[in-house]
């Protein structure tokens, strides 16, 4: 993980990184012109770099070579989260990230107690990147808000959707293609919800027992992947 940065910015075949990941290659790292580095920019690919300059809020850096990422899943997976609790929904970023989620997509239900702001939305994407880091994944998995009643068309374009609810005696079975889980809060899912949600996706039960919200999103995906023919 350390020798891996994140960068936004290409000029001709140079690669720019500023903020958190120039201050954490030239004051944690102490990265010198002349240095090598592994970059990503989350377009799944990793690139061979050299640093070229460097100067009070910047690093530059040669694009010597560009390759697929080895961990790289070309399955689309996403997860419809309810709001939950901040240290649980920080927890939940980050793991799904580590399971090479494509995208995580917030929503109020009706027993969700927590609001979210803009704030608060990019340090979870910020999440996402330190964790792609981590696990050297070279995508970014994106975090962003969607209200609840427009999950009904966004999800439609999934192969696979799937409603986790503790009351359903349906179990997972073995399926192929895109998948999308929705998750419910720490309060669980009103019985309005699960009648509108059940009317587009498959409920399914996950656990004998009542998982917390950020550990169900990981049993959820962790289970559906299992069972997925096009892993």
């Amino acid at each position: 993980m350390d020798n891996r940065f994140y960068f936004e910015n290409t000029i001709n075949d140079n690669a720019e990184f500023s903020g958190q990941e120039f201050i954490h290659l030239t004051k944690v790292r102490r990265c010198k012109v002349g240095d090598n580095i592994i970059g990503f920019n989350g377009n799944g690919f990793d690139y061979h770099l050299k640093i070229t300059n460097i100067t009070k809020d910047k690093v530059v850096a040669k694009i010597i070579e560009k390759q697929k990422n080895s961990v790289f899943d070309d399955i689309d997976v996403t997860v419809y989260l309810a709001l939950i609790k901040n240290d649980a929904l920080t927890t939940a970023i980050d793991n799904l990230a580590e399971l090479n989620v494509k995208n995580v997509k917030l929503f109020k239900s009706d027993y969700s107690v927590v609001t979210i702001d803009e704030k608060k939305l990019n340090k979870l994407n910020q999440i996402s990147i330190q964790a792609s880091k981590q696990c050297e994944r070279a995508d970014i998995m994106r975090v962003e808000l969607i209200d609840k009643f427009m999950i009904k068309n966004d999800i439609k374009k999934y192969n696979n959707r799937f409603l986790a609810y503790e009351n359903s005696k349906q179990k997972i079975e073995k399926f192929s293609g895109s998948f999308a889980v929705i998750i419910g809060p720490e309060g669980g899912f009103s019985s309005q919800e699960v009648e509108f949600f059940s009317k587009f996706c498959n409920t399914i039960s996950i656990s004998k027992t009542i998982l917390r919200a950020d550990v169900a999103c990981i049993t959820a995906v962790s289970a559906l992947k299992a069972v997925n023919d096009e892993n």
